[in-house]
């Protein structure tokens, strides 16, 4: 029974699904007050990351079955959404 713990232990997924998802999750934001829209654009979203929505839910499903992988894939998805984010300007005294 450890054996099988442990091949689980180190599942994390990989960088272009945490892309994906970050950039899926940009999208519903934006357009949360067009349903229609929304759905057009994650479909254009998953069609450029060469993923079907099957698939997608195939990575997410795999995801789902490794609670401890959960909040670090979260953590990677908000610091990958930081990066679309603009920049706060520094106050410079002049």
């Amino acid at each position: 029974m450890g054996c099988l713990q442990g091949s689980f232990a180190g599942y994390k997924p990989d960088a272009d699904f945490i892309d994906l998802y970050a950039e899926l999750k940009l999208a519903s934001v934006a357009l949360n007050q067009d349903l229609d829209k929304a759905g057009e654009m994650r479909r254009v979203i998953l069609a450029q990351h060469g993923m079907t929505p099957a698939e997608f839910h195939e990575h997410f499903m795999r995801l789902a079955d490794h609670p401890e992988a959960w909040r670090p894939f979260q953590e990677q998805v908000v610091a990958r959404i930081e990066t679309f984010q603009p920049k706060p300007e520094k106050n410079r005294k002049e």
